[in-house]
């Protein structure tokens, strides 16, 4: 996924977490010091998240369940059109069910890319990558059987969800990182993860473990570059 696609559906997350700790800080006048503090707190999690990748992972260290089952939970409070809560995840966090999901990546890779673009360097990255991860969740977008919610809508609340994960995972000190593609998006990967309906949509997979490093830091660009007033 680019980081267009990213910022595309990621911003319904973040317009929801300010817009709560807005609405707490204007109901109670700006006075209540627990609401300045949870304002606080919003922005330094949102503003210190980062993509953090598996090689990067202490593999010493293992994420507990619990911060996993955390994650998952809030991952269920993101914003949906219709209520349809259309997010769906299947974590991976058994050594063996991990490996297993490396050595299919890896083959699936090798099945589907011409030899002339195939790398040896990519095919062990995909196995090592989930192996090197405490876990990793398949990302999956339940359609609507309606359909009367648009697709897109649907792919940007569980986009919404993901982001409220990685903002949980980055409270606990846990790197996160969601990946995408074309393998990915295959056929082959929705029935290997059992995904049986066929509107249905896998949209990446997200790694989770400690860091082994510092924790990384990035600047942005100003945000005035990216906003058009209407005043």
């Amino acid at each position: 996924m680019t980081r267009a696609n990213v910022a595309l559906v990621a911003a319904p997350a973040l317009i929801a977490v300010a817009g709560y700790f807005a609405q707490r800080y204007w109901v109670s006048g700006g006075k209540e010091k627990g609401d300045i503090d949870d304002r606080e707190a919003a922005e330094r999690i949102i503003q210190k998240r980062r993509s953090i990748f598996p090689r990067d992972y202490d593999t010493s260290r293992k994420v507990p369940k619990e911060i996993i089952h955390k994650m998952l939970i809030n991952a269920n409070y993101a914003p949906t059109h219709g209520r349809t809560k259309p997010w769906r995840f299947i974590v991976f966090g058994g050594e063996s069910s991990l490996k297993a999901l490396g050595e299919f990546e890896a083959g699936l890779y090798k099945k589907l890319t011409p030899a002339d673009q195939f790398k040896q360097a990519k095919y062990e990255k995909k196995l090592t990558n989930k192996t090197k991860s405490s876990f990793v969740i398949a990302i999956v977008m339940a359609r609507q059987k309606s359909e009367k919610i648009p697709e897109i809508e649907e792919i940007e609340a569980v986009a919404c969800a993901v982001q409220n994960m990685h903002l949980i995972a980055s409270a606990h000190g846990v790197g996160a990182y969601w990946s995408s593609g074309n393998l990915v998006y295959s056929q082959e990967y929705k029935d290997f993860l059992g995904v049986e309906n066929e509107k249905d949509k896998v949209l990446g997979m997200f790694h989770i473990g400690y860091p082994s490093k510092a924790w990384p830091t990035e600047s942005r660009t100003d945000i005035d570059q990216k906003v058009t007033w209407k005043l």
